[in-house]
């Protein structure tokens, strides 16, 4: 691990201890379960940086994903700071790091030539192993809501949960909340994993490696030609 990874590991832990405190501060230590857990997961990344031939900027933007989920416990999930409902933006930036992660790694196994049937497998690859993390995140999430309940935080159904514009309305027995929920959860997972692997399209055929300028024939087969 590089000095560079030490740096960003050790921020991030020490942005969600914060994250961890202010969340006892604002009375949300439903959230404090989910912040744990991305702490476990930042020294995962770190763990497994090189096995996955990661680069600081997928490093990096995996943590953010985290980060901003983290950021409801200054009840954004409730009134969003920004046009586009909290709930969005943080299932766009959580799964589109997962598309860069898997891409940068199955690209060590494609073709040099761009429009293969392998790549076009390993493509498929990339957008279901990134689908299918945003799958394992929504199973978890039913299993909490099976075991917690109602409340606060990824494990528990609550703000964030439900449908915008239905303040003060039961959402499940209204339309179906729950049921709406899942399915924009899983519109903008895909929408991020679409996104990530544009980006990574384009800077393969952008990004080319500079050709050898010069060839050196081994030694061996020179030598059989003498």
């Amino acid at each position: 691990m590089d000095n560079q990874v030490r740096i960003i590991t050790a921020v991030s832990v020490l942005i969600f201890l914060v994250m961890i405190a202010l969340a006892v501060v604002n009375d949300v230590p439903g959230f404090i379960p989910d912040i744990l857990i991305f702490i476990g997961l930042t020294l995962f990344y770190a763990w497994t940086y090189k096995v996955f031939r990661m680069n600081a900027p997928i490093f990096t933007l995996l943590i953010v994903g985290h980060i901003l989920h983290s950021c409801g416990i200054f009840g954004w999930y409730h009134i969003s700071p920004v046009p586009i409902q909290w709930d969005h933006i943080t299932h766009f930036f959580g799964t589109l790091p997962f598309a860069l992660l898997f891409f940068n790694f199955l690209s060590q196994w494609a073709d040099t030539n761009f429009f293969t049937r392998k790549n076009l497998l390993l493509l498929m690859t990339v957008f279901v192993a990134a689908m299918g993390v945003g799958a394992i995140v929504e199973l978890s999430e039913f299993l909490g809501f099976l075991s917690l309940g109602f409340g606060d935080g990824a494990f528990m159904f609550g703000t964030g949960d439900g449908v915008a514009g239905f303040e003060g309305t039961d959402l499940i027995d209204a339309i179906g909340g729950g049921w709406i929920n899942e399915g924009w959860d899983f519109v903008f997972n895909t929408i991020g994993i679409l996104f990530g692997i544009t980006i990574m399209l384009l800077s393969k055929l952008i990004i080319k490696k500079p050709e050898k300028a010069y060839y050196f024939e081994p030694i061996e087969s020179f030598s059989k030609r003498i």
